[in-house]
């Protein structure tokens, strides 16, 4: 390297220190998740396992024993042979002499039982020095055939080398079978196992009740052990093929309840025969019970403080096995594996879902012993579960110590949080003693209190601060209860507190602190979701005594003045600060109770202002609104305290009179109410300057009970009345009259239709021909409305107009009938058709409206229909309704060139004078009197005097209703006119009447055609309004 070139620093340590800091970072990492509730229980679990921890083993066998003792015991697949044992105990060896025997007296005992038809004989002595007689024994063993007997294992004391103890040579020769007699004592001293074969790999030698079930199922005395289930089967071959043969799989019998085995002392089976009997076919266990002679072992299934020798326990192994009821367990390395694998699989459910884990983590400690028991049940398979629920217990509380360091930990940080709350919270907070001191203020407190808490620490709550009298009382009354009843009290009510801001309202809760904390849970009394909050009881378990009581205060001074307006807002008008309509509906349904229940009577009177719209438009809604305010505190002058005043909306006022004592008082109260509204108001503009407006009202009466005690048909009823008393002109009162249609249901429905029905364009315009009767030529036309109904049919004006009159759709329909009349005749015109005068009838609202004269003029120039091809009727009551107003509407009229017509005449009370006020150009006689013209000489005697009248004034005269031939000669004999009935046509469409109008080119209109001119078939009509 040139010495110029600065050297490269050594890559090794840099990478070394990298590689630490990842294994720094890892093993970090993995402590932190080993520090993991159940990744801790399965490490400890594991370390159990692997150190084979004699606790954990001594657990399982007594989960065992509980299990099989608690299990029932399954019953054999099939019958076995009878176990007998036949011992040689004290009283034998009194009476036979002290052991040992010598052979011939055991041969002597083969032979009894070969005697008595024994199946098998189980030997149970170990013979393994050989004995003088030994040939004798040999013989008799040889004579049965199927004797059995032990062998044991035993190691040199000086060569340490491992030896097999069995009988000679002479006797292996004549036996039928040999197996070893060892036991495994448990570590808890009982014997529950014994191993299948023991003995070097060479020369292994199978357990004795083993090889006596193989020879017995080989010589068909019984069949195979059967074993519990297919898997049972299956899993034991499979554990059998997997087991080392060096250390073969351990047997386990089911200690449940231990059958009974009969057994006989040897002594007494050589002395009596007829007892020797009695074990033909049984499978004879013979061994010593002598007390110092044979072991005594402990069985967990016994009875407490009953052992057995080995020969009963050889016995049990050899009738379980047998039955098929022996119990075979897993290798090791598989319990180790089921008792890791749950373990490992909570521990990533426990990271996944950590809530449902730990409220339902109780019921995870009994699954394992089920699981065994299940598999012990179906299986007849021993599962160890100790260490795995050893391990799950273990999960469970490093859980719930880690929940406990979180809750403390939470706890300290809401400690923190909850003072710094106090500090910050816009509520003040006040703890005070048993005795009523106060011992914390936080600052809210203190500004609401408005004092320092140095100063008020240690003074009484009720007696410090400034509390209104009743309040400082209400005050004291609760903290008594919250000490006494043990319970949150909520103050229902405001308390008034007076601070140099002034007066401030509170809200207050008093809450007790007992001695021990309870959970906030508690605190709240439970569940509180059925409870009231202002009385909200304790457990009365929280540590005893009440220590102190905490007082919450809410400021809503603020909240409660906003509460009254808008509760204001709600119930009054804006502008005029009146009821509104929710409040006087409320009022209005109480009188209406109290006028049902006999006690008062109640007026309702509806006011309408008249001409406040032209007033409004003229002078702008700010002028107005100030005619609306001066109205309303007029009217309001005029009632009692106790009447309700309430704008009803726009330009519309209605009144509750209770205690009306008569129509006349209510009458005096109403004309007092005109005289005050029709009073001038003075308005000041700034662009007008000062002006004075007048501004009158009509107002409808309605009287409870009189007229209902529906409080919205009383309304409606009022509503009806002034409406009337407005078409009568205005500035009047109208009682509801009996013989008002009243609004139901039925009426407001077909109004909406009538509504529609313009839109909708399905009225139509029949006309009815009038002829002379001198020429019999068509003169004039008159416009009859109909209405088409969804299903064809037409309805006449007496089925709805009713309902038009009582609202502004009398109007806009009389309107349409105007421009369409006038429309009628342009198109005949433009067909080439002469045209003669239609007639259109006007209504009373019609003629008090002064638009009438615009629409006519209007739909006159838009068709260029000449004035006197139109022409209006108008009847008598009309007349009667404003006098003034129609003489000026017929006079703009007829200089308009229109003509006029009176309707209806001779159906007034003042027909001559208004004859004499109006000029009109044509009489029409009302058809009541043309009816009964030829059998009614006092009818006859008007048409006459009509007809005269009219002509002496230079007037025509049309006769309504003509139907008969009579009829008409009566009329053409006395000179009249014009007839207009059935008897020429009814009411036809235009396109009839077009093609009259043709006809009327030809010349005349004899009353042969025109009786033939076809009738438009009309459905009756339907009683669809009321009487």
């Amino acid at each position: 390297m040139s010495p110029l070139q600065p050297s490269t620093p050594p890559q090794t340590p840099r990478l070394f220190a990298s590689t630490l800091d990842r294994f720094r970072t890892c093993g970090s990492t993995v402590w932190r998740g080993l520090q993991r509730p159940w990744w801790l229980a399965l490490l400890s679990v594991a370390l159990t396992l692997l150190l084979a921890d004699p606790l954990v083993h001594r657990l399982d066998f007594q989960s065992h024993d509980a299990l099989a003792t608690w299990l029932p015991s399954r019953a054999p697949a099939h019958e076995v042979p009878r176990h007998v044992l036949v011992t040689i105990d004290d009283t034998s060896l009194q009476q036979l002499g002290p052991w040992p025997w010598p052979a011939a007296l055991q041969a002597r005992l083969i032979d009894r039982l070969t005697a008595a038809g024994a199946r098998a004989i189980v030997h149970d002595v170990l013979l393994t020095t050989p004995a003088q007689d030994e040939d004798v024994l040999a013989a008799a063993v040889a004579r049965h055939g199927q004797v059995f007997m032990p062998v044991t294992a035993s190691h040199d004391a000086v060569s340490g080398l491992a030896r097999t103890l069995a009988p000679g040579p002479l006797l292996q020769q004549s036996l039928a079978g040999l197996g070893h007699v060892a036991v495994q004592i448990d570590d808890d001293g009982m014997v529950r196992r014994f191993q299948p074969s023991i003995g070097p790999a060479d020369a292994r030698w199978r357990a004795l009740p083993l090889v006596l079930g193989d020879t017995l199922a080989r010589a068909g005395a019984a069949s195979p052990p059967a074993s519990p289930s297919s898997l049972a089967s299956s899993l034991a071959s499979s554990l059998a093929s997997n087991a080392s043969a060096a250390n073969p799989p351990a047997m386990l019998m089911l200690p449940g309840r231990l059958p009974e085995i009969e057994r006989h002392a040897a002594a007494r089976v050589l002395a009596d025969p007829a007892l020797a009997s009695r074990l033909k076919d049984a499978v004879v266990w013979v061994g010593l019970t002598a007390q110092g002679l044979s072991p005594v072992l402990g069985v967990p299934a016994a009875q407490p403080q009953q052992r057995l020798s080995g020969v009963e326990w050889q016995a049990l192994v050899s009738l379980a096995h047998q039955r098929g009821q022996l119990v075979r367990p897993l290798p090791e390395w598989l319990c180790h594996v089921l008792n890791l694998l749950p373990l490992a699989l909570l521990a990533v459910w426990q990271s996944l879902r950590p809530t449902r884990l730990r409220q339902h983590g109780l019921w995870l400690l009994p699954l394992p012993t089920l699981a065994s028991a299940a598999v012990l049940t179906l299986t007849h398979v021993w599962m160890p579960t100790a260490a795995l629920t050893l391990g799950i217990g273990l999960g469970l509380l490093l859980v719930r110590n880690r929940e406990l360091r979180l809750a403390r930990r939470a706890l300290r940080q809401e400690r923190g949080q909850a003072a710094a709350t106090l500090q910050a919270i816009t509520d003040g907070v006040l703890t005070v003693d048993p005795t009523g001191r106060m011992r914390y203020l936080n600052p809210s407190a203190e500004r609401l209190c408005g004092q320092a808490a140095e100063r008020l620490l240690g003074l009484s709550v009720t007696l410090a601060l400034p509390w209104e009298a009743d309040d400082a009382k209400t005050l004291s009354e609760a903290l008594e209860r919250c000490r006494t009843g043990r319970r949150v009290v909520d103050i229902g009510h405001a308390l008034h507190l007076r601070t140099e801001r002034g007066d401030c309202r509170v809200q207050v809760v008093v809450s007790p602190v007992f001695e021990q904390a309870a959970a906030p849970s508690a605190l709240r009394g439970g569940d509180t979701r059925h409870r009231s909050p202002r009385d909200s009881r304790l457990p009365t378990d929280l540590g005893g005594r009440v220590i102190a009581v905490v007082l919450a205060l809410s400021d809503v001074t603020e909240r409660l003045a906003v509460a009254e307006r808008l509760q204001r807002d709600a119930t009054h008008d804006a502008l005029t600060g009146l009821p509104n309509r929710a409040l006087l509906s409320d009022r209005l349904q109480q009188a209406v109770l109290g006028a049902d229940a006999g006690h008062r009577s109640v007026a309702i009177l509806f006011i309408d202002l008249d001409r406040f719209k032209r007033i409004n438009d003229s002078l702008g809604h700010r002028q107005g609104d100030q005619v609306l305010r001066t109205i309303a505190e007029r009217l309001q002058r005029c009632l009692r305290a106790h009447d309700t005043l309430a704008r009803w909306g726009g330009d519309e006022f209605v009144v509750l009179l209770e205690d009306a004592l008569d129509r006349e008082v209510v009458a005096a109260r109403a004309a007092q109410m005109i005289d005050a509204v029709t009073r001038e108001i003075r308005i000041e503009s700034a662009e007008t300057g000062a002006i004075d407006v007048a501004c009158g009202c009509s107002i409808g009466i309605a009287m409870a009970p009189h007229d209902g005690l529906a409080a919205d048909a009383l309304l409606a009823k009022a509503d009806t009345a002034m409406y009337r008393g407005k078409a009568r002109g205005g500035r009047r009162f109208e009682f509801h009259a009996s013989d008002t249609p009243a609004w139901t249901r039925e009426w407001l429905a077909l109004e909406t239709r009538l509504r529609h029905a313009l839109d909708l364009d399905t009225f139509v315009l029949h006309y009815q021909p009038q002829v002379d009767l001198r020429s019999g030529q068509v003169v004039g036309l008159e416009a009859l409305l109909r209405w088409r109904q969804p299903d064809g049919s037409l309805w006449r004006p007496a089925r709805f107009l009713p309902v038009t009159e009582e609202t502004s759709l009398i109007l806009r329909i009389g309107e349409w009938v105007v421009r369409e009349a006038v429309s009628q005749l342009a198109r005949w015109r433009a067909q080439g058709l002469p045209l003669v005068p239609v007639s259109v009838n006007v209504s009373t609202r019609q003629c008090l409206d002064r638009r009438l004269v615009g629409v006519v003029a209007q739909a006159l120039a838009e068709h260029q229909i000449a004035a006197s091809l139109l022409k209006i009727e108008v009847t008598e009551s009309t007349a009667m309704a404003d006098l003034g107003q129609l003489r000026s509407l017929l006079a703009e009229l007829r200089l308009m060139g229109v003509q006029v017509s009176m309707d209806d005449f001779g159906t007034g009370f003042s027909s001559l004078s208004h004859l004499r006020a109006f000029q009109v150009d044509q009489i029409k006689i009302d058809p009541s009197f043309v009816r009964d013209i030829s059998r009614d000489p006092n009818g006859a005697a008007i048409v006459r005097a009509t007809i005269a009248l009219a002509h002496g004034l230079g007037l025509p005269v049309v006769a309504e209703g003509v139907e008969s031939e009579d009829q008409m000669t009566f009329l053409a004999e006395h000179h009249c006119d014009i007839a207009q009935g059935y008897l020429y046509a009814q009411a036809q469409d235009c396109e009839t009447i077009a093609a009259l109008l043709r006809e009327r080119v030809a010349g005349g209109l004899p009353m042969s055609r025109a009786r033939s001119l076809p009738a438009p078939t009309e459905p009756a009509p339907l009683d669809l309004l009321p009487a």
